[in-house]
């Protein structure tokens, strides 16, 4: 579920960067380590990683069912310019990301941004994380 999900954000981002005018384009990339992950492209890129779970537990008698919100971290990591600075990536991410609706029985099933930060600056590359929830369910297997 993790991989699927990590997947569909990479996939919801890449089409939503592809309506920016092409020279304000940056890859979606899910990185191997975030830690020795170097830029690569001349403006910046989005990297997506699992950040964690919360799970609550279902009124339901004799099987394992929960309502899971995974937390995918998109890290924003980008050359501030005028045109496009790195906070408009950042917010731009979370405009595109936020209110997709997942494919769950929950009343609740919108992807949204939890909460968002700067996480510094080197070298004249900024980086912000941002944290989406995605909201999906968790069943006992073998039922």
């Amino acid at each position: 579920m993790i991989k699927e999900t990590k997947e569909l954000i990479k996939t919801l981002l890449t089409l939503a960067t592809s309506e920016l005018p092409g020279h304000l384009q940056i890859p979606v990339e899910i990185p191997v380590s975030i830690d020795e992950y170097k830029l690569s492209h001349p403006i910046g890129s989005y990297l997506v990683a699992y950040k964690g779970s919360n799970f609550k537990q279902k009124d339901v008698k004799n099987i394992i069912a929960q309502d899971r919100d995974l937390e995918i971290m998109l890290i924003v990591t980008a050359r501030y310019r005028s045109e496009f600075t790195p906070e408009e990536y950042l917010d731009y991410a979370i405009t595109k990301l936020s209110g997709y609706k997942m494919d769950a029985k929950r009343t609740d099933r919108m992807i949204y941004c939890s909460q968002d930060e700067w996480l510094g600056e080197e070298a004249g590359v900024w980086s912000y994380a941002a944290t989406f929830v995605v909201p999906v369910e968790f069943y006992q297997v073998g039922i």
